[in-house]
């Protein structure tokens, strides 16, 4: 399995792990006599935040070539999925005014996580130009489609656009000429 394979299947488990997270301590926060209230609903959403946060952040940290962009980028993020909380929050009221607070921070609470999961997703991936770099540190500038020839190089998937040939990029990596010779040393 390789490295990004095993990321991902990570990245997959980041919703039960904080949906555990969330879980323990909803039922360590109950109180007797009814819910929980506003303030400890939302140090629990901050809890989970900080899980989902460190979790996110440690499994990508060195995919991510941090710029002072995506660094800024990532901040923004931030407090975009924080006012989607707030949204949620007031579509709800919008919907039932009569809702009590707490569903209100529940439900504002859910979103803020997604929208800053998507939100990385977008701001973290590669560049055209970032892969182009990883590619030649590599040691391969030029990607050739080994079927046609087509130059593929900068293309952000693994499928030749003049030939429609698909490959992983272990497979179209290994296929490069001057990269057989030096993987069989």
């Amino acid at each position: 399995m390789t490295r990004t394979v095993a990321r991902l299947v990570l990245a997959m488990l980041l919703l039960p792990a904080s949906g555990a997270v969330f879980i323990i301590l909803f039922v360590a926060m109950l109180q007797p006599g009814g819910p929980p209230s506003v303030f400890r609903l939302i140090l629990l959403w901050s809890i989970v935040y900080l899980f989902i946060a460190v979790y996110w952040l440690l499994l990508w940290r060195s995919e991510v070539r941090w710029t002072p962009r995506r660094v800024v980028a990532t901040a923004g993020g931030t407090a975009v999925a924080l006012l989607s909380g707030v949204g949620m929050a007031a579509l709800c009221i919008a919907v039932n005014n009569i809702l009590p607070p707490q569903v209100l921070v529940l439900a504002g609470g859910g979103a803020v996580p997604i929208a800053w999961v998507l939100l990385t997703v977008i701001v973290w991936r590669e560049t055209a130009d970032e892969r182009a770099q990883r590619l030649a540190a590599a040691g391969a500038s030029d990607v050739i489609c080994p079927v046609c020839g087509y130059r593929m190089t900068g293309l952000r998937e693994a499928r030749c656009p003049e030939c429609g040939a698909a490959y992983t990029l272990e497979q179209l990596m290994a296929v490069q000429p001057g990269r057989a010779a030096a993987t069989a040393l």
